[in-house]
């Protein structure tokens, strides 16, 4: 716009510079001299003149020029600023416009998108109303149903339960009389089998009453017997012996009391070199009568004690003046080991 205003005042300047001397040329008079009267007059130099005239024209068409072009410039610039204003005028008012009928369209929007959101909320609750409707219905019915069926079921097991009652019954009073039956039969066979039994331990405990007789017997054969052998052996030690060496009769007994308590002795390794005095009481034909710990090793005397008892019987001198001795004394027990 400001190039095309430029070319035009341009042109414009060339044409009034064009008028200009055309306009001289043809004021100019190319004819003869006439002659004037001769009077004084002032002589102007006339290309002065012109010069003069072509200045100050041009300068006014120049400054007319320059003045409408100026105008030209500021209305052009006017209009130009009253197109802009009217398009910014337009293009606000087609904002606004469009603003508003945005707002109009999303507000219609909202207002069917909200008409729509309560027309499924409505059709949603209108069709669960009609399905808790329908289950409702359907649970009474299914109720119904389970309650006829129930009933029947009650009855039938009522009746059930009376023919298995009456059943149960009869069984009970067959198992009963069974029953009796068996406990009676049991009676008599246990009876007869407590009979044979106390026949069959009374018979056992016979034969086992003469067995332990018989190993009583045997035992105090065998204990006399060996009393006879030891009571030799030391006869015959003591005959063979010096003078010097002989046993008293007391310590000979001793010897042969403690002798016949090892052979009933259950000794272990622990008790080796230990020794236990107990008090012996017997009877005049050697019974033990009793045993009790005077002195020494608890756990050897205990064992000692349990093998004087086991001996049953302890030989004696049948020296009268010495035997009384032996029926009260004690006697120290070393385990040989």
């Amino acid at each position: 716009m400001k190039n095309s205003t430029t070319f035009i005042a341009f042109v414009t300047a060339i044409a009034l510079h064009l008028i200009i001397g055309a306009v001289m040329l043809l004021g100019m008079d190319f004819s003869l001299p006439k002659e004037k009267p001769k009077e004084e007059v002032v002589i102007i130099n006339a290309s002065m003149v012109n010069q003069k005239l072509f200045d100050d024209l041009a300068k006014q068409k120049a400054k007319q020029e320059a003045d409408k072009l100026v105008a030209e410039r500021r209305k052009a610039e006017k209009i130009r600023q009253e197109k802009a204003r009217v398009q910014r005028e337009k293009k606000l008012a087609e904002k606004r416009k469009r603003e508003v009928e945005a707002k109009r369209i999303k507000a219609e929007k909202a207002e069917i998108a909200r008409k729509k959101k309560e027309e499924e909320r409505i059709l949603f609750e209108e069709i669960v109303a009609a399905k808790e409707l329908r289950a409702k219905k359907a649970a009474e019915e299914a109720k119904k149903v389970a309650e006829i069926k129930r009933q029947k079921a009650a009855e039938e097991a009522k009746k059930a339960a009376e023919v298995q009652r009456k059943k149960a019954e009869t069984e009970r009073v067959k198992k009963q009389q069974a029953e009796a039956k068996r406990i009676e039969a049991e009676k008599v066979a246990a009876a007869k089998a407590l009979k044979e039994k106390q026949a069959k331990e009374a018979k056992i405990r016979a034969e086992k009453e003469r067995q332990r007789k018989a190993a009583e017997e045997a035992e105090r054969l065998r204990q006399a017997e060996l009393d006879k052998q030891m009571e030799a052996e030391f006869e015959d030690a003591f005959s063979n012996a010096q003078s010097s060496k002989q046993l008293s009769e007391i310590a000979r007994y001793k010897a042969l009391i403690q002798d016949k308590i090892s052979r009933n002795w259950q000794i272990e390794p622990s008790m080796k070199g230990k020794s236990c005095t107990v008090a012996i009481r017997l009877a005049p034909d050697g019974l033990v009568l009793s045993v009790k710990r005077s002195n020494g090793d608890q756990k050897l005397c205990d064992s000692a004690e349990r093998a004087t008892l086991k001996a049953k019987t302890l030989p004696i001198p049948k020296d009268p003046d010495i035997a009384p001795q032996f029926r009260d004394f004690d006697i120290t027990l070393e385990p040989d080991l």
